[in-house]
């Protein structure tokens, strides 16, 4: 549900939903991101770490209303698939990481609407070993686990909420005309992406900056982009979740695990509070941020005092090419936008 928040604009009084969450989702998936960490330090193997999973968690089971409207199974198989795609990718088309980028998210976008999924994450699944070199295979078994243990959750607040289960996005129901499976619009929205993916990588790649296309990043730019999307309209504070999230992962890094030594599981679930921490200060849950705070946990020490320098650029540089392709009144500041939203309602 969203609560209502009164705002003044020239003098007169209207209101703005702002998204709510569920507290009680909170603990379990700082929880669930710590025992991640625990479990990797444990057993020596940093393959295992998946960062975006604390996008799932908050998607899934923080955010009251799910940016993915898609079925519990969904979380489990669009994910799985990806970081399986991903680890083939990385051991059967090793080339440059230009192609093995835009290769990975050509598959997982066929995937995804193969599956009919909106699980936007698993971009990030597939794209994750290509960016640390990993080809592992406790990759996509983490992956199984982990998201598997997201969809029951999901499934469980779902009950537990009473919520009805409508029928996900992109199917139907009796009585309902199904929409083309090559939906022009679609094709060429996603074509659009990929064009934009493929123009940013390049100049990433090109200047040695790998980080400016972190996965995380990628999803962001999705979900930007996204017609209609609740996070097209105000994209300029995403922008600042995603800059804020690279800070501060790299602080608490460097202070709790470098500095004083303390376990990476505690850095990483301090950073993931610290995060929706943010998300309640600026009232916008967005999920990618979540995950942009974690990856410096898996990237060489010796590379991420540039980290969050790479973030900022290259998450500038998609949010505005999303802004140039797709249009967008969201990239306005705050007294701007409510300007606008204020005379479409009178």
């Amino acid at each position: 549900m969203d609560v209502p928040r009164a705002i003044v604009l020239n003098g007169y009084h209207r209101t703005e939903k702002v998204p709510t969450v569920r507290l009680k989702g909170v603990l379990p998936a700082i929880l669930l991101v710590a025992a991640m960490f625990a479990v990797a330090e444990h057993i020596g193997q940093k393959e295992i770490i998946f960062p975006e999973i604390a996008a799932l968690a908050l998607g899934a089971w923080v955010m009251e209303k799910p940016p993915w409207e898609s079925p519990p199974l969904h979380f489990w198989l669009s994910p799985t698939l990806a970081a399986l795609t991903g680890i083939l990718i990385v051991r059967f088309f090793a080339y440059s990481p230009f192609f093995m980028i835009t290769a990975a998210f050509s598959l997982v976008s066929l995937q995804l609407k193969w599956a009919r999924s909106s699980v936007l994450p698993s971009l990030s699944a597939a794209i994750l070993p290509i960016i640390t070199h990993s080809n592992s295979w406790y990759y996509p078994l983490s992956v199984c686990a982990l998201s598997g243990a997201i969809a029951v959750g999901h499934r469980v607040m779902k009950l537990n909420d009473s919520e009805i289960i409508s029928a996900p996005a992109n199917t139907t129901v009796a009585g309902e005309k199904k929409p083309s499976a090559l939906d022009r619009r679609q094709s060429v929205h996603w074509i659009k992406l990929l064009a934009g993916i493929s123009l940013v990588t390049a100049v990433a790649t090109g200047f040695d900056l790998l980080y400016a296309v972190a996965p995380p990043l990628i999803v962001a730019f999705v979900e930007v982009s996204k017609p209609g999307g609740a996070v097209r309209k105000k994209a300029w504070k995403a922008l600042i979740l995603l800059v804020l999230a690279a800070f501060s992962g790299v602080l608490w890094l460097r202070l709790i695990h470098y500095s004083l030594h303390l376990p990476i599981w505690f850095s990483a679930g301090i950073s993931t509070a610290t995060v929706f921490l943010f998300y309640h200060a600026l009232r916008t849950p967005f999920p990618p941020a979540a995950a942009i705070a974690l990856l410096p946990t898996i990237l060489p020490e010796q590379g991420i005092h540039t980290y969050p320098w790479q973030v900022l650029a290259g998450s500038t540089a998609l949010f505005m090419l999303s802004r140039a392709c797709f249009g967008g009144s969201g990239f306005a500041w705050a007294r701007g936008a409510a300007a606008q939203a204020y005379r479409k309602e009178t």
